[in-house]
């Protein structure tokens, strides 16, 4: 079987309400960007590149630093290297590109061993970072990242942003009970309703994902993630929590 792990929209404990702390700031300042009046930002100013501009993947330097922080919230969930349609290809994240610290704005009661972060950012805790690099090391990125709870409070359990480095087609349209699914443009597909129960009616083909433990896929668009039975199961061992799985047909 393969698992799909969805996140729910509203805030819980899985997605918590809260900001990155510096974090545009810190980017800014590496490239010596200002802030300076502009017309077209909501707030009416906005930071300006002064010297020397970060390159993009064609090689071009970025003309506006809002262009630039898009680019960098996408390397968190889009393939790194690839070409994009009118758009630059996405560069590898830099050590002044990863967020420090995030706060959250209250407690959360249960516990969640991934998060989901603004900008489709995710941070994992260390045991689950420390079990998908046992299965698959070397494939996916982590840095660590200060989490910090109402008051000043530090999180008790040390977390790790996560970049998933593993994209696959493994999704089988042809296999599927298109019942379940809603076709998109070039052979794409997304759930028709948030899924509930099993969803073992949507396939997935073995020969593709091999001995893949996380990923993403390239044509089904709604879970986020992808795990094998192996990472599910060794995460209930460990007892770590993660949103909801739904099992999907492996063929």
């Amino acid at each position: 079987m393969v698992w799909a792990i969805k996140f729910l929209s509203d805030f819980n404990e899985f997605f918590p309400q809260g900001d990155f702390k510096g974090y545009h700031e810190a980017m800014a300042a590496h490239y010596q960007a200002e802030i300076r009046p502009s017309k077209i930002s909501r707030t009416g100013s906005a930071f300006i590149f002064t010297k020397e501009a970060p390159l993009d993947g064609d090689g071009k330097p970025y003309e506006v630093f809002s262009s630039y922080a898009l680019d960098v919230s996408e390397k968190f969930h889009a393939p790194i290297g690839e070409p994009r349609p009118h758009r630059a290809r996405l560069l590898p994240v830099q050590p002044h590109e990863w967020p420090q610290e995030y706060v959250y704005e209250r407690v959360y009661k249960r516990r969640a061993s991934i998060v989901q972060l603004p900008d489709r950012m995710f941070a994992v805790e260390d045991d689950l970072r420390n079990l998908i690099e046992a299965l698959e090391p070397g494939i996916h990125s982590f840095n660590p990242i200060r989490m910090t709870l109402p008051k000043g409070v530090e999180h008790p359990i040390q977390h790790h942003m996560m970049i998933v480095g593993r994209w696959l087609h493994s999704f089988r349209m042809d296999l599927s009970d298109e019942s379940f699914l809603r076709k998109s443009i070039e052979g794409s597909a997304s759930f028709r309703a948030p899924p509930t129960g099993n969803v073992a009616h949507v396939a997935m083909d073995s020969a593709v994902i091999g001995d893949a433990h996380i990923w993403c896929e390239r044509r089904l668009i709604g879970p986020y993630f992808y795990i094998s039975d192996t990472l599910h199961d060794e995460a209930v061992k460990l007892g770590l929590r993660l949103p909801k799985q739904f099992k999907l047909m492996a063929v």
